[in-house]
């Protein structure tokens, strides 16, 4: 991909989904989002399209649905080097390294990943209630904001992690950014405060790349081109059957 191609899909993007096609009530939520972004763009990852492209062809090309590919070589090795040691499904670590690539909140359409995601997430915001319509473009619409007000400082601190030679100097710096992050994220729940309760159903689950980084033990392979892929990701569970 080019850089220009990059900046223009970056700039418009909402959002990278991942969903299982033949998941019950499934299409039925493909079909809400549709009509919900219909003028603002929604990424599929290239396992999304290459495994479900002729059942999405109406909807690509921006609508609402556009392919995304690497901007970077490190996008592929850095799902290629988690999917060797994480022990969940490939196409969530797919998700997750994108969603962070093009700064972009993860969406998960269906219940079918959930329990992978909720393996990698570091806290959650849960809802005891259905939505409505005009919630559900709210916090979509914060959970943007979430990962963009994030995502400077989660560059900078990763590439001080990654310009460190001294491999136990990256772990030091490692375990301060997860802490660091921590209190961000605890910080941010309180955006989603019209809707959360403390049990219930998942609505959003906060991934810290970094945090699975360090988990795994694959900092030593990392370079600073791997810095854009490792943020703080939201990702939104948006639930079979939607109208």
């Amino acid at each position: 991909m080019s850089f220009a191609r990059y900046a223009a899909l970056v700039k418009n993007l909402r959002g990278v989904v991942l969903a299982n096609l033949d998941g019950v009530g499934v299409w039925d939520s493909i079909r809400w989002m549709v009509k919900r972004f219909r003028y603002r763009d929604l990424g599929l990852t290239p396992s999304m399209v290459k495994k479900y492209r002729d059942r999405l062809a109406q909807y690509l090309n921006g609508n609402p649905f556009v392919e995304l590919t690497p901007p970077i070589n490190a996008v592929e090795h850095l799902v290629e080097v988690l999917s060797n040691v994480v022990e969940v499904d490939v196409e969530v670590l797919e998700l997750l390294v994108y969603a962070s690539t093009y700064i972009s909140p993860a969406i998960v359409i269906g219940f079918d990943y959930l329990e992978d995601v909720k393996k990698l997430a570091v806290d959650t915001v849960n809802i005891c209630r259905d939505l409505d319509l005009d919630s559900w473009r709210l916090h979509l619409r914060i959970a943007d904001y979430t990962i963009l007000d994030f995502y400077r400082e989660c560059v900078d601190e990763v590439l001080s992690i990654l310009r460190s030679s001294k491999p136990e100097e990256r772990v030091k710096i490692l375990k301060n950014v997860i802490d660091d992050r921590k209190n961000r994220i605890s910080r941010d729940k309180k955006r989603y405060w019209r809707i959360a309760c403390s049990n219930g159903k998942p609505f959003l689950l906060y991934i810290d790349m970094v945090d699975i980084v360090y988990r795994y033990s694959v900092v030593h392979v990392l370079n600073e081109d791997h810095a854009a892929c490792l943020a703080i990701v939201p990702v939104v569970v948006i639930p079979p059957n939607l109208r």
